[in-house]
């Protein structure tokens, strides 16, 4: 028996049709071939073209997000096998008083420690131009092309030349320093020491160049140095000389100025998997010019 359908203007055997029935007829009749033709291209869609885009994946996964996904589970491809390797900088000062120092690194393990021993910047034979006052100078901000060969921070090996210390820009970026571009250099700069000498680091006296001191002094910002092609060519200067514990970390002169290495080492022991004993022995002894003791700067790194 064949399958009925409602008429779409139903009509009784003996009645006219009329025009506006018959117009209503042919809108419902488009209506309804519309509304087939709609449901059947979605049907399409969604049982053809949208099984067919989806016939290189894998419950909506393509081959590499399920390699990614997949990848997560194991170890990185640098790593060691026990977990990701951590770096530590600390910046300590020892003298006769205060010669030991407890270095909570917090690595969960025993980590490979390098000693430096912390020498002046300046060229011995580049105080009588650029001035006395930064003979025993360890930490100088400098202009590298102003400063570099007046303060003998040019560092020539046959045709290389490099400038010594730690680029300001990137150095920023290490310490998670803030800025914006129309901070002032100084501004910056002194947020830097902070951070720099933050405990557990001790603070150390810190230089700056003239060229530094009247580039402060006119209140310029970060982006007058980029707009001039200098931000990127200031340095912090640092001289870390590696020493071997146990051996000598003091460098003293004599009055005659000639180098006088006293009984000055440094003592290390592993505490536990976060901390280190540092301690320096013979301070006493470690004595300039004059006669006068002078404290011993270390930097220590630490890799786990």
């Amino acid at each position: 028996m064949a399958d009925e359908c409602t008429p779409y203007v139903p009509a009784n055997p003996g009645e006219l049709i009329t025009a506006e029935n018959w117009n209503d007829m042919q809108c419902k009749a488009q209506e309804d071939i519309k509304a087939t033709a709609a449901a059947t291209e979605e049907k399409i869609k969604e049982e053809g073209v949208s099984k067919a885009d989806n016939a290189a994946k894998f419950d909506g996964k393509s081959p590499k997000d399920w390699t990614d996904k997949l990848d997560e589970r194991y170890a990185d491809k640098v790593h060691d096998h026990e977990g990701k390797a951590c770096y530590r900088r600390f910046i300590k000062r020892f003298t006769p008083e205060l010669n030991k120092v407890l270095l909570h690194h917090k690595l969960g393990r025993f980590p490979v420690v390098d000693v430096y021993r912390l020498e002046p910047v300046v060229e011995e034979s580049k105080l009588a131009k650029v001035g006395e006052e930064f003979r025993n100078c360890k930490l100088l901000f400098y202009y590298g092309h102003a400063d570099a060969e007046n303060f003998g921070l040019a560092h020539h090996v046959y045709r290389e030349k490099v400038k010594l210390g730690l680029p300001f820009g990137p150095l920023l970026d290490e310490l998670g320093v803030e800025y914006e571009d129309d901070d002032t250099i100084e501004d910056v700069l002194n947020d830097m020491w902070d951070v720099f000498m933050k405990d557990p680091n001790d603070e150390l006296e810190h230089c700056q160049t003239p060229w530094v001191a009247e580039c402060c002094g006119k209140r310029r910002t970060v982006a007058d140095l980029k707009k001039a092609d200098q931000w990127n060519d200031l340095y912090v200067a640092i001289l870390p000389i590696r020493v071997l514990v146990g051996d000598q970390v003091c460098r003293s002169l004599n009055s005659d100025g000639n180098d006088n290495l006293p009984s000055c080492r440094a003592v290390l022991a592993q505490v536990n998997y976060d901390t280190i004993f540092l301690s320096v022995e013979g301070i006493e002894n470690n004595t300039g010019p004059e006669g006068v003791v002078q404290p011993v700067d270390l930097m220590i790194l630490m890799r786990s």
